[in-house]
């Protein structure tokens, strides 16, 4: 019994299929919500190694629109929402930060890897479908990753 007579309830044995997380876009929440996502992913039957990959997009995409985006302001909104659905996760990460056009964002290394454009080779190798939309107050990132990975034949 609770100090208030009352019985502790159960947790629902019946798995989330969606969570939204809404942060601000200081640095030190990317890990938490990093791991929530990964951890949700795993939860709805996603393989632990595509999940770390849905994890290192979501890192790499966070981090774009804090540095780019938020210009590294720490106390600007992002909402991330993930959601299973058809075989699917399916993750979105708004913001209402400046919009970018990703088709100008070239990688800047010539045969060595340095920093620029390659978070988004990243998050574009890592999930099986990306699209990015401008909004008119920012940004919308949509982000799709089968649950298994499909046959190659």
């Amino acid at each position: 019994m609770t100090p208030s007579g009352n019985q502790p309830q159960p947790a629902s044995s019946v798995p989330l299929d969606r969570i939204e997380l809404k942060i601000t876009s200081d640095p030190a929440n990317l890990r938490d919500v990093r791991k929530k996502v990964e951890s949700f992913a795993q939860s709805v039957g996603m393989p632990a190694q595509r999940s770390d990959d849905i994890g290192l997009a979501l890192n790499e995409a966070l981090a774009n629109v804090i540095r780019h985006g938020y210009d590294n302001a720490k106390d600007r909104p992002i909402v991330v929402s993930v959601e299973r659905g058809d075989g699917e996760l399916h993750l979105s990460i708004r913001d209402w930060a400046k919009p970018f056009d990703p088709s100008q964002v070239k990688p800047k290394h010539q045969g060595k890897l340095s920093p620029g454009g390659v978070g988004m080779l990243c998050i574009q190798e890592l999930m099986d479908h990306v699209k990015f939309e401008r909004l008119s107050d920012g940004m919308l990132l949509t982000m799709t990753k089968k649950m298994i990975k499909p046959d190659k034949r």
